[in-house]
């Protein structure tokens, strides 16, 4: 009974979507960053889906960004919070990504403030964002930093720029009016913004961008068919002279950064401790007792190393990444383990006309479903159409089927049609030995546009003849500043496998079917009985009440169906519909100068018991080098066996950085869990700590 209420305890919190820690032993993939026009775009890439919610910013340069992390990692046994440091670039300062944050933030902290604009990737893995490149200034007066802003501050800036940019086109100055309009439209949506998008369109056309003036107005008219000026600018459109791309002026600084090996990365080790103390007291007919463990649950220390070499030409793009990890653990009966997460070469055309990954990598497309080792390939036909194909091994750590797993795919990629527009469609093949496993078809598409970003994935396998996911997630943003979402999840949890009918048991596929101890149709049924179905369907909005708050809610419905019996696991129920709702407050700078502070609270309703918590998290800058995370969780629940039970952890992190690429880190909570049901009473607490250092080099 207590070991079901503690299982529930964790389930509810990471899908309320506050748990502490990450389950994932990695998230971040790999930071680009290209340039794209006037503006830097900074591409965040993770290794499994994930969702956009909302973000905030303090005035110091630093970004939270909050996702949902839509796909677990097999191979996660340690929480591990990450970090990645920014590859060297002329065009963006320096910055470096955490994830995850007390608040369960994608942190992003750059080196100085910037102006920013934020939007999920269209591919369903990344977060782009964009700043403006560091080039050469104009003599205007940059938007406030921070994207929190009231309406009526949107709608006065997008005045004094929208006339600036006017001025500065009637002198003849398009590159300045070009800037000047980047800045009016990376602004919230605002009356401005119409009338920006065509002036653009004209301010590129008389720079000789032509290109760029068929995107803008192209966009134009994708957002505003219905305008006035609809039919005037398809004019302007069908006007321009066919002249190429015109490739942006790189800063001489990035010309030489090209030219050479650039090795950047980083170096960290963390210590892990927890100490756990339980008295549970039983009534029976025999009488009270009571039971008493205290000890150790945890000392592991963990070294992390991450590198990558690259050299860049004209038309090439070539790279060199190595990730690995080694877990040291000092308790009884524990062992050391290294896991190998990616070690992998890579080049690449500089206009992505080709690419081609050999070694370990992350599985990100294709319907490849995680990690592995094998080769990667692509080429494009032309600027619509791509080709891709894949072969590998999947890497599971800790996998412990004696079956060598073997797959090949083929997928095609459209680009662009039209430029909001893109999509794949694939075909993959997974053997165990011998044994045909898996045989999936399937397609993405996405849509994306400057307010809008949705997705659509279906996976379906013939040799199961069922869907293995299909999700859809989307984000819209107003003219006013709101910002919705939707996500939709249907999903065989883990993937459909013939491998699943092996749960409970030590043998092979290929040595059931050849004793005739299993047929393939038989495999094929236990695979299906043993594979549960997850299901969530989610909504949320957020809005920006003033310049120091927004506020947030969602709205879940999720599900696990229930398994069958396999060997000596006996069959478990589904858990039936768990009813979520949470609210969400983000303020910054509202008790001290440069803070941020994130109150979250939730009601959970399920089959058999209701829950309720409350999360408090503060982050304060102190002297710029100082950095303090304090957070409080609070956990009730009580389930239809009256059980009670309540949960509280308060905890502290620090952060101090020494110099520009050396950080030292710091937590410590306690964790109190009070059960209590109408035959025992159990009192747990847990203190926890880790401290370690970070070492970015480039």
């Amino acid at each position: 009974m207590l070991g079901r209420a503690i299982t529930r305890l964790a389930a509810v919190l990471l899908l309320s979507g506050l748990a502490i820690n990450s389950a994932f032993a990695h998230v971040i993939d790999r930071i680009e960053v290209d340039q794209v026009g006037d503006e830097a775009e900074i591409q965040i890439m993770f290794d499994v889906r994930i969702q956009y919610l909302r973000e905030a910013s303090l005035k110091n340069g630093e970004l939270h960004v909050y996702i949902n992390l839509l796909e677990a990692d097999p191979d996660s046994m340690v929480q591990v919070p990450e970090s990645m440091d920014s590859p060297p670039s002329a065009i963006a300062p320096h910055f470096r990504v955490s994830y995850p944050g007390l608040d369960s933030s994608l942190t992003v902290k750059f080196d100085k403030p910037v102006k920013y604009r934020v939007r999920p990737g269209n591919d369903g893995r990344s977060i782009n964002i964009f700043i403006p490149a560091l080039v050469a200034k104009s003599k205007t007066v940059p938007v406030a930093v921070g994207a929190i802003s009231t309406p009526a501050q949107v709608e006065q800036e997008a005045k004094r720029l929208m006339d600036a940019a006017s001025t500065a086109l009637a002198k003849n100055q398009a590159e300045q009016a070009i800037e000047i309009l980047n800045q009016l439209l990376n602004l919230p949506p605002n009356r401005q913004s119409r009338d920006a998008q065509e002036l653009i369109g004209d301010a590129r056309a008389k720079n000789g961008e032509y290109d760029k003036a068929r995107v803008e107005y192209g966009l134009y008219l994708q957002l505003y068919p219905d305008a006035k000026d609809a039919k005037l600018v398809k004019r302007k459109l069908a006007g321009l002279p066919k002249e190429a791309y015109k490739k942006p002026v790189l800063p001489a600084q990035q010309k030489r950064l090209d030219q050479k090996m650039l090795v950047y990365g980083t170096v960290s080790q963390n210590y892990y401790n927890g100490v756990l103390h339980t008295d549970t007291t039983t009534a029976s007919g025999a009488g009270v007792t009571t039971d008493t463990f205290s000890g150790t649950d945890q000392s592991t220390l963990i070294s992390s190393l991450y590198i990558t070499g690259r050299k860049r030409t004209e038309t090439t793009d070539n790279r060199i990444v190595l990730r690995d990890d080694y877990r040291a653990n000092f308790l009884s009966r524990t062992s050391n383990d290294n896991q190998l997460g990616a070690l992998y070469f890579e080049s690449s055309a500089r206009d992505r006309s080709y690419l081609l990954r050999l070694g370990r990598q992350p599985g990100s497309a294709g319907g490849v479903l995680g990690r592995f080792d094998g080769a990667w390939a692509g080429y494009s036909l032309n600027p619509t159409w791509r080709v891709n194909g894949v072969v590998g091994t999947p890497v599971n750590f800790y996998s412990s089927t004696t079956d060598r797993k073997t797959f090949a795919g083929v997928s095609v990629d459209l680009t662009r049609l039209p430029e909001q527009w893109s999509g794949s469609g694939y075909f993959i093949e997974q053997r165990a030995g011998t044994v045909l496993e898996r045989e999936a078809f399937g397609m993405e598409a996405h849509y994306f546009d400057s307010h809008r970003n949705y997705m659509g994935l279906l996976d379906y396998d013939r040799l199961f003849k069922a869907v293995n996911i299909a999700m859809f997630q989307g984000n819209w943003t107003t003219q006013s500043g709101n910002n919705y979402l939707m996500l939709a999840d249907h999903r065989k949890s883990p993937s459909l496998q013939l491998s699943n009918a092996l749960f409970g048991t030590s043998q092979s596929l290929a040595s059931l079917l050849q004793s005739g101890a299993a047929t393939t149709d038989s495999l094929i049924e236990d695979a299906k009985a043993l594979t549960p179905t997850s299901n969530l369907f989610m909504v949320g909005m957020t809005r920006p009440y003033s310049s120091h708050l927004r506020l947030g809610g969602d709205f879940r419905i999720s599900n696990l169906s229930g398994v069958g019996a396999a060997g000596a696991l006996p069959a478990s129920p589904g858990t039936g519909n768990m009813y979520i709702y949470s609210a969400q407050a983000i303020g910054n700078n509202l008790l001290f100068e440069n803070d941020l502070g994130v109150a979250s609270a939730s009601i959970i309703s399920a089959r058999t018991y209701k829950g309720q918590s409350l999360a408090l998290t503060q982050t304060e800058i102190l002297r710029q080098r100082w950095r303090t995370d304090v957070s409080l969780q609070l956990y009730h629940q009580k389930d239809n066996l009256d059980t009670r039970m309540t949960r509280i952890t308060p905890s502290l992190r620090l952060s101090y950085r020494m110099t520009e690429s050396v950080n030292f880190d710091a937590e410590g909570g306690i964790e109190d869990i009070h059960i209590t049901s109408p035959t025992q009473d159990q009192k747990s607490t847990r203190k926890y700590i880790y401290v370690g250092y970070r070492w970015d080099f480039q």
